[in-house]
């Protein structure tokens, strides 16, 4: 394939994203999910009322609403502002349309805050990797990215971890990518703009971020003054924006959970971070339901990836390369809230995946590549376009959870379902499919194809040998019935001959009271 269909190529595999992140509208009737409601209350409260407490557009959602600070009984947002303060002009775009706070407004206005805040970072991310990709292993390193990583599901969700993942690799490209001397002030301040985002948008990225800033600054104190002073404009706003909601600069929104669980949880270590424990770093990379590893077995490539990439980058910029990765890892194998609770594979890793995928650019892509290539998309497509909230605990969860729901016709909100129902089960996997196709071709498909049918198969399979345990099913049962409106699926998943319980029956009626509205599935 020559340089130009290669490039063309490229741009197509990330247009195939973008159709797909367009068409897909993952906001559940009745999931007040907490990590994107949290962000959607602070633009809602910044826009309608000039404040950053959110107690009046909380109130829309209920009291499913876990994700809150409170302060003498006014409520603010727990998270980074960062996000919140990117997806700002989704809210605002969406405002004529959607109206005021209000069930109605939901749905349109979270998806318009999710397509700034997380979509258009991946985008800008996938731009910036593509330039960065050696031609030879570009599509195929990029594809990765895109369909084989759990960045898949976060780049269609309002969560941090995408936009976080994007500072922080545009900072690694702006510090050691290839620059010549006129820009290389000008991009060490914008790489320290970048970090103090990723900063502003997800504390615990400050460790990556010093890591990068380190090993750029080694022996360079005026390159690390630039970082500095890139970084300060988004160190200022988060003081101002802790002292307007705590009482201080000083203090975060983590030190002011209203729910108790996670109060405690953030009183331990520093803000819930302790020392590294092998059994969670094992988990993280490994656990059944959750681990990185197995949601993308292609990052086994990693290794020989950064073998592959000596002589060929700088040494600061394969040690950073290397460093940010570990750090991410190591900072969260001493979380004891890891797995991050209902989720496609171990999100708080999401940081370091453009970090570990773009050595796999380096390699030669020949059958065990493509193998582990179509392993990796099987799961993390089939997870994230059925539910991407997984409840931990189902072991390969592409096959125990989603392929259940799947055969059942349920898929994620998507733009079809208002047309033609098999269009909405259908078209988004055939994009996946398309992409696979268009970086594969004819030639090199099967290995990719077999791995994602060997994969789908073992998920598939695990039930049978070990059979789920009755609280997983009922729980996958409830999820059919009320976030997919699937009336009767909550009693045909009880064990023959036991009535749903009274209490499971009271949080049912409750949540089919809340947002967001029904879809027609």
């Amino acid at each position: 394939m020559t340089t130009a269909a290669r490039g063309t190529g490229t741009w197509r595999v990330a247009g195939l994203f973008a159709l797909l992140a367009l068409l897909v509208v993952p906001v559940f009737p009745h999931f007040v999910s907490p990590n994107e409601m949290s962000r959607w209350v602070l633009a809602a409260a910044l826009v309608e009322g000039g404040t950053p407490e959110v107690t009046a557009p909380a109130a829309v959602l209920g009291p499913r609403m876990e994700d809150v600070a409170q302060v003498d009984g006014r409520l603010y947002s727990n998270k980074a502002p960062g996000t919140a303060f990117v997806a700002l002009p989704g809210y605002l775009a969406a405002r004529p349309f959607s109206g005021p706070p209000s069930a109605a407004s939901l749905r349109p206005s979270v998806t318009a805050m999710r397509l700034f805040g997380a979509t258009l970072p991946v985008l800008l991310l996938a731009f910036v990797f593509a330039r960065l990709a050696p031609v030879d292993g570009r599509n195929e390193a990029l594809f990765a990215l895109l369909f084989a990583t759990p960045l898949f599901a976060y780049a269609l969700l309002l969560f941090s971890h995408a936009l976080v993942a994007a500072c922080l690799f545009g900072a690694w490209a702006a510090l050691f990518g290839p620059a010549g001397e006129r820009t290389a002030n000008v991009r060490d301040v914008a790489a320290g703009a970048l970090l103090g985002l990723a900063v502003l948008s997800e504390y615990p990225a400050a460790i990556p971020a010093l890591v990068l800033a380190g090993v750029a600054g080694w022996r360079a104190p005026g390159r690390l003054l630039r970082l500095v002073l890139g970084g300060l404009p988004f160190a200022l706003a988060l003081g101002a924006y802790n002292e307007a909601c705590f009482g201080s600069p000083f203090r975060l929104s983590s030190g002011f959970e209203k729910d108790a669980a996670f109060r405690e949880l953030a009183a331990q270590g520093l803000f819930g971070v302790g020392l590294p424990s092998p059994s969670i770093l094992w988990r993280l990379l490994l656990d059944p339901s959750k681990g990185l590893l197995v949601f993308s077995p292609v990052l086994l490539l990693f290794p020989a990836g950064l073998a592959a990439a000596r002589g060929k980058l700088s040494p600061r910029a394969l040690v950073a390369l290397a460093l940010v990765p570990i750090a991410i890892l190591l900072t969260h194998a001493g979380y004891p809230n890891w797995h991050g609770g209902f989720t496609v594979g171990p999100r708080y890793l999401v940081g370091a995946l453009p970090f570990l995928v773009l050595p796999l650019a380096y390699l030669r892509w020949g059958p065990v590549a493509l193998f582990l290539a179509g392993a990796s998309t099987a799961a993390v497509a089939l997870t994230t376009l059925v539910f991407p909230f997984v409840p931990p605990g189902f072991p390969l969860p592409w096959g125990s959870f989603a392929a259940p729901l799947l055969a059942e016709g349920l898929v994620a909100p998507n733009l079809l379902h208002l047309a033609w129902r098999p269009l909405a089960i259908v078209v988004p996997f055939a994009l996946v499919l398309a992409a696979s196709v268009l970086v594969a071709g004819r030639r090199r498909l099967v290995p990719l194809l077999l791995g994602a049918f060997a994969w789908t198969a073992a998920g598939l399979a695990l039930p049978a040998f070990a059979p789920l345990s009755p609280p997983l099913v009922v729980q996958r049962g409830y999820v059919a019935e009320v976030y997919f409106t699937r009336d009767g699926a909550l009693a045909r998943s009880m064990p023959a001959g036991v009535p749903v319980p009274p209490r499971l029956r009271a949080r049912r009626e409750a949540e089919l009271r809340l947002p967001p509205s029904r879809w027609p599935f």
